[in-house]
């Protein structure tokens, strides 16, 4: 059972790794001109737009700048950690 339950905390970081990757990639698209209209561009926002969308009703724009994909990176990272911190009191608990 424990490893289960370390496998699951390794997909659960891979996975949290993975789409904080892919929300950073969105960010450094908007620096790029005409990056997020072409076909990645498209697949990036359809994976990272309702995400995000939830941090920008929170988060409100200063100006030009959003701060949505830090808040939301951010989160993602409060949950892994919340993830690692279950996961191991559960180890302890059936140890």
């Amino acid at each position: 059972m424990t490893q289960i339950l370390i496998w699951l905390l390794q997909i659960i970081r891979w996975g949290i790794s993975a789409y904080s990757t892919v929300l950073l990639v969105y960010a450094l698209m908007s620096w790029l001109p005409g990056a997020r209209s072409s076909k990645f561009g498209y697949f990036i926002s359809s994976i990272v737009e309702p995400y995000l969308d939830i941090f920008r009703r929170l988060i409100p724009s200063v100006g030009m700048v959003s701060f949505s994909v830090v808040a939301g990176i951010l989160f993602l990272n409060l949950v892994e950690y919340g993830a690692q911190v279950v996961i191991l009191f559960l180890i302890r608990l059936l140890n």
